[in-house]
């Protein structure tokens, strides 16, 4: 199923929001990246608010848009109960809140900073993905067996699919394993006087945060 291969999306849009300008004295980049990576990835806004990047709720917002862009990807040409719709947002968020990093020293390059990330990688699309294909190919060869088992609608098929990735990978998370401790750095660059990590790294964060590869097999 394509969409599956979706799941890990970049949560770009809330880190990129988070600007802060070059004026003044000495920045703070370790700081600054801790903040926007607690608020896109734990939801977490307190050190958003105390490096004035903006408020609690305004925190808050940007995670949610996050977790929106989300659904909206995974979910994009198909219908599903209101109900699932939400149960995986949750899941989503708990993946999210699993994300295991620890932002390190940053290094001055000119006008930029260079920050070092070390993050274990989140090893849980291989064993949901492993479950999920034998379930949904037992699933099919039942409709095979007996058509009249089939669900009425593709809609209709495409949740009862949908459910069995979400069991898979609600009994994936709170066993989910990981990978030795490695080590990225993310880009911090003033651009017309304003301190924003550098998109591309922050995609390649978000790649390397989990087990992308693995859903990709299918």
């Amino acid at each position: 199923m394509k969409k599956v291969k979706r799941i890990a999306l970049a949560l770009v849009c809330v880190l990129l929001v988070g600007a802060l300008s070059g004026c003044g004295s000495k920045f703070d980049a370790k700081g600054y990246l801790n903040a926007l990576l607690d608020a896109s990835y734990k939801g977490d806004s307190k050190a958003f608010v105390d490096m004035k990047l903006g408020t609690e709720d305004e925190a808050a917002k940007l995670y949610e848009q996050g977790i929106d862009a989300e659904m909206s990807a995974f979910l994009s040409g198909v219908t599903v109960s209101d109900e699932l719709e939400s149960e995986f947002r949750d899941i989503f968020k708990q993946m999210l809140g699993s994300v295991k990093y620890t932002v390190g020293d940053a290094e001055k390059q000119g006008d930029n900073y260079v920050v070092t990330v070390t993050y274990e990688k989140m090893k849980i699309f291989e064993p949901v993905m492993s479950q999920y294909t034998e379930q949904v190919t037992a699933l099919a060869a039942e409709w095979q067996a007996n058509p009249d088992s089939m669900p009425a609608s593709e809609d209709a098929m495409m949740e009862e699919i949908l459910v069995i990735l979400r069991d898979c990978m609600k009994e994936a998370l709170p066993n989910v394993q990981y990978a030795e401790s490695a080590t990225t750095t993310v880009r911090i660059e003033l651009i017309n006087n304003v301190y924003t990590p550098n998109q591309r790294d922050v995609e390649n964060l978000e790649t390397i945060l989990f087990d992308t590869e693995a859903a990709s097999q299918f």
